[in-house]
């Protein structure tokens, strides 16, 4: 199981929190696990639940393929995009039965999969974040962002120089959350 780190590299909770933001603006997320030969396999999910320390809950079929990818391999990774905002998650994946976790991501329109939240074929994956990096040019970061751009080509410098982009958090940010390895 992943262990918290003693330093994260980025020690902003500011930078933890605009995530945190942006996982709770997605329904959707490709969940990406590996088959039993290593291959990935990627399949888009519903967004049950995200947790202030970047859990992601997914609900699903016992006999899903990933179900049975995930308790071979929890290595994992959730991708989420928008036109303006992408942030890409590593993690662990583990399978959840508790009853009490299912009913506290139960929504109706999960009846198109499931009879109720009784049903004997749900299980939960509980997506654990151990690093994650987002980029966000939505609203003002987007405006931002154009006129960056513009600056930058006017002025002969690569748009990734601009010290004003290497500093802004809310546009971008490389987040180590949790040590992959236990010690």
């Amino acid at each position: 199981m992943a262990q918290p780190l003693a330093t994260p590299s980025n020690d902003s909770p500011e930078a933890v929190a605009h995530l945190v933001s942006l996982l709770r603006d997605f329904d959707a997320a490709t969940l990406v696990t590996r088959s039993r030969g290593g291959s990935l396999h990627g399949r888009p999910m519903a967004v049950a639940r995200v947790d202030d320390n970047v859990t992601l809950w997914f609900i699903t079929s016992v006999g899903s393929a990933k179900v049975e990818e995930v308790a071979e391999d929890a290595r994992s990774m959730v991708t989420l995009q928008s036109s303006s905002r992408f942030v890409c998650v590593n993690g662990n994946a583990e399978l959840v039965f508790d009853p009490e976790q299912i009913r506290s991501v139960w929504r109706n329109d999960y009846q198109v999969w499931f009879q109720s939240e009784r049903d004997p074929d749900i299980v939960l994956v509980r997506f654990t974040s151990f690093d994650a990096e987002y980029w966000d040019n939505s609203g003002a970061q987007g405006l931002k962002y154009v006129f960056q751009a513009a600056r930058a080509y006017v002025s002969g410098q690569k748009l990734d120089e601009s010290p004003e982009l290497k500093n802004d958090l809310e546009s971008h940010a490389k987040l180590r959350l949790w040590d992959a390895e236990p010690k």
